[in-house]
């Protein structure tokens, strides 16, 4: 390393590797937008969202339910047999909407939905329903995990606001999701019913409380990022007196969060970098914290903080690549491949990654070890900010004085799965806001199929 690239480090480590004292702004500011989103109507851009489901599985529960999930690329129908002691057998229909369908008449792409439904009871799943169930004799109960803005009223009840990801439906905003459905499957002859309307994050954490019923908070830590969790229903103020009142004393319902469009830059440690990439960014000022941490940015960063080294005459000879220059073209999975390189010729690092771009000079294995430096060093932040999500979501439950029990993370995505060192670097992190004792009751825990097995619990759990 050189004298300039120490002093570069120096400032780069000082800037991403945050002290306890740096996090604690951060999870004092979550616990502050979670009373604020506890009481501020849920309409429009919205955080702390109602999911009108008040119970975890306990992993005992059995029989046959359907659960739907549409995103913007692929539609999944899945019967999901729970066979009790946190098991379960899925099989599933997956489909891709073509374009004309996402932009036709709703009726249409409902009506296509409940062919798919269709395949799944009389031909893919046959045999794991009843014969009553496929003759449509007895009415199978459906959750439906909907990644599209919707206006929720009840468990089962929620308005269609405008899609995005390029759906554009004819004559579907503003009508009620069920509703359709119920329509179309009707035209098809199908006895369904729409039981639960839910968000993927609260699947995650439903799906993993049937494998594992001591969880309490559900994490998609992928692209994006976003959680879950139980919350006591009179601590829920934005829902009216007369709904609250509906519940017994001490009830608790799911919440999804939406934390990724927590964070001000009145708490948030922003760098020049995380402010030169928002600038840039097609929506500016939004979703600022996970800007700083989910596998969708973290690309980016490190290209831009590479970009200052070079500047710098710190990294490839102070001559930018043919290529790096160009913003977005330094993807996560990159620094992923760095940081599991530990070869000592860095031969794949050589040629996978750096390999993408033109150099007037072959890069050294200096330039490598610094690239991967930056790497890690950008990651290990993502790592911290992760960790401040979850310790203000244990703390609002007050999980670490309510009893000596594990505290159990459902955790799903990518970046968290799949990101060389993510799981051990959050681990410390955790054990740094926490300390030894309280950390090691912390179970981070792999949550799989949110929305095929979380869909169809929330179904069974809302008949």
């Amino acid at each position: 390393m050189t004298e300039t690239s120490d002093i570069l480090f120096e400032k780069l480590e000082q800037q991403f590797l945050l002290s306890r004292k740096q996090l604690a702004p951060i999870v004092n500011g979550f616990l502050d937008e979670f009373k604020l989103g506890l009481k501020t109507p849920s309409k429009g851009l919205a955080t702390m969202i109602p999911s009108f489901v008040t119970q975890l599985p306990t992993g005992n529960e059995t029989g046959t339910f359907m659960s739907l999930d549409l995103g913007g690329t692929n539609l999944r129908i899945s019967a999901v047999q729970l066979l009790g002691d946190g098991h379960v057998e899925v099989l599933e229909v997956k489909h891709a909407p073509s374009t004309e369908l996402k932009t036709g008449p709703g009726n249409i792409f409902f009506d296509w939905i409940a062919d798919a439904v269709e395949e799944l009871i009389t031909d893919k799943a046959r045999h794991l329903f009843s014969p009553e169930q496929v003759k449509g004799n007895e009415t199978l109960a459906l959750g439906v995990c909907w990644s599209f803005p919707v206006d929720q009223t009840d468990v089962n009840r929620g308005v269609i606001l405008r899609m995005g990801k390029g759906f554009t439906l004819q004559d579907t905003e503003g009508r009620d999701l069920a509703n359709m459905f119920h329509e179309a499957f009707e035209r098809k002859g199908l006895n369904v019913k729409v039981s639960a309307i839910l968000n993927d994050t609260v699947g995650t954490l439903v799906a993993h409380a049937y494998s594992n019923p001591r969880s309490r908070i559900g994490l998609i830590f992928a692209t994006g990022v976003n959680a879950a969790y139980p919350e006591k229903v009179e601590n829920i103020i934005k829902l009216e007196q007369a709904a609250r009142d509906k519940y017994p004393a001490g009830t608790e319902m799911l919440l999804n969060t939406e934390i990724d469009i927590f964070g001000t830059e009145a708490y948030l440690p922003l760098t020049d970098f995380d402010l030169a990439m928002d600038k840039s960014h097609n929506q500016p000022k939004f979703q600022l914290y996970e800007k700083m941490m989910s596998g969708a940015y973290l690309g980016e960063l490190t290209r831009l903080v590479a970009m200052d080294f070079i500047k710098n005459d710190a990294l490839f000879q102070g001559q930018v690549p043919e290529g790096f220059d160009e913003p977005w073209s330094f993807p996560t999975m990159y620094m992923s491949a760095l940081e599991r390189d530990v070869t000592v010729s860095r031969q794949t690092s050589l040629e996978k990654i750096l390999g993408k771009y033109n150099f007037e000079q072959t890069p050294s294995l200096q330039d490598i070890a610094i690239l991967t430096r930056i790497c890690r060093i950008v990651s290990t932040r993502s790592a911290l900010l992760c960790s401040c999500a979850i310790a203000a979501l244990i703390e609002q439950q007050g999980l670490v004085t309510k009893s000596d029990a594990d505290i159990v993370v459902g955790m799903n995505g990518s970046t968290y799965e799949f990101y060389p060192f993510m799981e051990e670097r959050l681990h410390r992190a955790l054990r740094e806001w926490f300390g030894v004792e309280v950390s090691d009751r912390i179970r981070l825990e792999i949550a799989h199929d949110g929305g095929s097995v979380g869909g169809a619990l929330i179904a069974m759990l809302a008949c």
